[in-house]
């Protein structure tokens, strides 16, 4: 706890002198993104002078996460709503400078960084950066400031804590470490149920179910390996979202799903090995054509103007299912269908 103690102290010397702090997510925010920008604002607003202001990029997408924000009231904004040149400061959570995930400007330099995420060079020059890649999610580093801080969570904010963990770790039972336990049995107590329950069994539009049918028929099966392609996507968040439903696949132990986002191609990739680094496929697959990060079991990917034609994004996926292929040591596998009427 000291050790946290201090580094609130870093924490608020760094943000005193600043006007307006502008506290940025990653595009298009997952629940970990979303508690942690939170969490930061209410520590900000009680030990500062400094106006906050909490904001992402891109679009809130899946189903569940605006059902988040919506149930829970959470005060996030869309960038485009904002005037950045009124801020004077800002904060990344649960991404950093130059990741290509976020959308400050690389011109605009980041005052403040938390992530779970392995150090980018250039978070190095950031004036406060707590970055601890032993840690699940982001929500748990900014959690042990709100202790430091001696600031007890109100229902709404315990329950997008729980939430936000519980997701990432998939139930502490994906790159979960023991603060994130603490944390998650901590929360448990405090969560509003019913809140949670509106969240995870929010009601699906009938365009999820047409995008499930296009990830059953556009997966292809290498032995342990599944290539998922789901072609355009309404929503960012749907490629991470089936490749988290195509690795539960049994027999399976690499999933990686491919959408195409406006002119862009995403990428997600998941693995059931908990000995693997899916961040160091996904770049090996990415490679200088695109960015992409990620930790041991789940990373991210994206190629820019890749999807830009038809046939640029069908050039692009086979490049890039044939580079996971090679990578894991699969080249010259016959692919399999999900069902028999996808046989490949």
């Amino acid at each position: 706890m000291k050790r946290n103690q201090r580094r609130l102290v870093r924490l608020q010397e760094t943000l005193e002198p600043h006007r307006r702090l502008l506290i940025l997510t990653h595009d298009n925010p997952d629940p970990d993104a979303i508690a942690s920008a939170w969490i930061l604002g209410r520590i900000v607003r009680r030990f500062t002078t400094t106006r906050v202001t909490l904001g992402y990029g891109g679009i809130i997408g899946r189903t569940e996460n605006r059902a988040m924000m919506d149930v829970l009231r959470i005060p996030l904004h869309p960038l485009e709503s904002l005037d950045l040149d009124s801020f004077d400061a800002f904060a990344l959570v649960d991404t950093q400078p130059e990741t290509g995930n976020n959308s400050l400007p690389e011109e605009v330099g980041a005052t403040v960084v938390f992530d779970h995420h392995p150090c980018r060079k250039p978070t190095r020059s950031v004036p406060f950066h707590d970055i601890r890649v032993d840690y699940g999610a982001s929500a748990t580093i900014l959690f042990e400031y709100l202790e430091a801080a001696e600031i007890e969570p109100d229902r709404r904010l315990a329950s997008a804590i729980f939430h936000a963990i519980r997701s990432e770790t998939q139930n502490l039972g994906r790159e979960a470490g023991r603060a994130d336990q603490r944390v998650f049995l901590k929360m448990f107590p405090l969560v509003d149920n019913e809140a949670l329950s509106q969240i995870e069994h929010a009601r699906l539009q009938r365009s999820y179910f047409e995008m499930m049918g296009r990830a059953i028929e556009g997966t292809k099966i290498y032995a342990e390996i599944a290539v998922t392609v789901l072609g355009k996507v309404s929503n960012p968040d749907v490629v991470a979202e089936f490749a988290d439903l195509i690795v539960r696949l049994e027999g399976i132990e690499w999933a990686l799903c491919i959408g195409r986002y406006g002119d862009d191609l995403l990428l997600s990739i998941r693995t059931n090995n908990r000995k693997a680094n899916a961040g160091k496929v996904i770049r090996a697959v990415v490679g200088s054509r695109g960015t992409a990060g990620g930790h041991d079991m789940i990373a991210g990917g994206k190629l820019e103007g890749a999807a830009i034609t038809q046939v640029h994004a069908v050039r692009a996926e086979e490049l890039i299912r044939r580079r996971l292929l090679k990578e894991l040591g699969a080249s010259g596998l016959r692919p399999t269908g999900l069902t028999r009427a996808t046989g490949g």
